[in-house]
Order: C-alpha cells, then sequence, then structure tokens
C-alpha cells in the first residue's frame, strides 16, 4: 500500500512540474517577462536540468531587467554547446554589470576591459564606458544611442536605505521613458 502511495504522490508531482512549466511556456510566448522570470525562480528545483527551461528563465530576466537572477540558470547551462555559448552570453552581461557598478562606486578605472558585446543595454552602455563614449553632467553620466538620436541614456549612482544602486535611465526626445536599477 505504502508504494502504491508514493508512486501517486511521484506521477502528481511530475504533472504538476510538467504543468508549471507549460504555464511558464505560455507566459513567455506572451511575453510576461518579470512574471516568468519570477516564477523561474520557484521552479527552478524541478527543472533545472531542463535546457529549455534554463533559458526560458535567463531571456525572461534579462527582458525584465533582473539580471541578478540569471546566475541560477548560468550554473546548469554546461551540457550542449549551445548551452555553454548561452551560459557564456548571460555571464557576459552579468559581468558587465558588476565591472561597472565596481568602476562607479570605488572610481576604479576600467577603461582598458575589452569583453564580448551583447544587445542587452547595460552592456552597450558598458562598451560605452570603458571607451569614454559619454558626457558627465550633473553627477551623471549621458550616452547617446547608436541608432536611435532621441535616445539618450543617463547612469548614475544612487544610495537608497544604505544600498547604492546604479540607476540607468532611458529618455526619448527629453522625455524619461524607462529606468532600469541595478546593485
Amino acid at each position: 500500500m505504502t508504494k502504491k502511495i508514493l508512486l501517486i504522490m511521484i506521477l502528481l508531482v511530475s504533472y504538476t512540474a510538467a504543468n508549471d512549466f507549460n504555464d511558464l511556456k505560455t507566459m513567455f510566448l506572451k511575453k510576461q517577462y518579470a512574471k516568468v522570470c519570477s516564477k523561474s525562480v520557484v521552479l527552478y528545483p524541478h527543472h533545472k536540468h531542463n535546457s529549455n527551461f534554463l533559458n526560458i528563465f535567463a531571456v525572461s530576466c534579462l527582458n525584465s531587467d533582473m539580471i541578478n537572477k540569471l546566475m541560477v540558470p548560468i550554473i546548469k547551462l554546461y551540457k550542449t554547446k549551445a548551452d555553454r555559448e548561452n551560459a557564456a552570453y548571460y555571464a557576459t552581461i552579468l559581468y558587465k554589470k558588476k565591472l561597472l557598478y565596481y568602476a562607479l562606486i570605488d572610481h576604479i578605472d576600467i577603461s582598458y576591459v575589452r569583453l564580448p558585446k551583447t544587445n542587452y543595454i547595460l552592456s552597450n552602455i558598458f562598451d560605452k564606458y570603458v571607451q569614454k563614449k559619454y558626457r558627465f553632467k550633473g553627477n551623471s553620466y549621458w550616452f547617446d544611442d547608436d541608432h536611435d538620436t532621441t535616445l539618450k541614456y543617463q547612469l548614475s549612482i544612487e544610495e537608497v536605505r544604505q544600498v547604492k544602486k546604479m540607476y540607468l535611465r532611458t529618455y526619448k526626445d527629453g522625455i524619461l521613458i524607462k529606468t532600469r536599477t541595478y546593485w
């Protein structure tokens, strides 16, 4: 009798985990990236060996600017060439964020650093920062967009509850349209 109960429990957990992953994929296709990123943290123990899950997790965290959570899927993406390539891409973004934070907070010169390019916004800001392609005005670094002359980016450090954070603000025609926060 105990074996039957154990088997039923295992099947129930497997069914629930599969259902959760299907729900996650549906949210991902609807571009509900913040929800997918947050829910993936909870579902991670059940899907940590599934490359599709790990990449959906990572891409959702990137698209919702929750890049600190990238560390979780990066660790498990090693089985295939594509997994390793994706992990290196995500790690590059995370590393650039950490180096930029370090440089801004501790006034460290990182202009000699050369890392692979990615298409993530903070990665582009990092590249411009190390190449000194910015204007410093009012305790902020200002960057121009390479493709859209109506876009400008403001990078600043602000202290919130005794934690220094990087704020990347995007302006279109001088109007604030998005704020990203990193630490």
